[in-house]
């Protein structure tokens, strides 16, 4: 019993160090998912948003009720989370965290709203200025009719002070994007 123990503390400690090895010989593993997640400095704040959907491929668009939000950094500045503050008001509300994945480079944000309450997964990168993500590689799609299932792309403006978000919608796997969602945010 005790030499079984004393193997185990063995092999735990021989793991332990080599851990210890590894993350020490890759330097702070932090620095290059902290450089990223800077980038979306601007993104930080309280904002009022201001959206709007279209139903028919952006040739009409109805508003919705304006409402607030706030995009904090979280986890040592490793994460950036938007938080609805009015989720009492009418209107479809997002919470959604984004970080950098510098195995993969690539940025990837979780996306939950209070309409179909699914965990949606994102990946991206930066496009001329701006983060653009898909859920294609997720799969994370939506139901939309009996043989349909949604996709969405979201391009996120990094201006301070006033910004846009865009959301596309794809109906065949990201073959091609129609307009669906435009969300102003303005700085508070």
């Amino acid at each position: 019993m005790i030499r079984k123990l004393f193997t185990a503390l063995l092999i735990s400690f021989g793991l332990t160090a080599v851990t210890f090895q590894v993350s020490h010989a890759q330097g702070n593993a932090s620095e290059v998912p902290k450089a990223a997640m800077d980038v979306l400095a601007n993104m930080k704040g309280e904002w009022s948003i201001q959206a709007r959907f279209s139903p028919d491929d952006g040739k009409t668009w109805q508003d919705s009720e304006p409402n607030r939000v706030s995009v904090m950094p979280r986890q040592k500045g490793l994460m950036i989370s938007e938080i609805p503050l009015e989720t009492e008001k009418p209107g479809f509300h997002m919470e959604s965290h984004i970080t950098y994945d510098q195995y993969r480079k690539v940025y990837r944000m979780a996306a939950i709203d209070d309409y179909w309450g699914i965990m949606d997964v994102y990946e991206g990168n930066m496009i001329d200025g701006q983060l653009v993500l898909t859920n294609l590689k997720s799969g994370t799609f939506f139901p939309v009719a009996a043989e349909t299932w949604r996709a969405f792309r979201i391009t996120l403006e990094l201006a301070a002070g006033k910004r846009m978000m865009i959301v596309d919608k794809s109906d065949d796997g990201g073959k091609s994007w129609q307009p669906n969602f435009e969300i102003t945010y303005t700085a508070l």
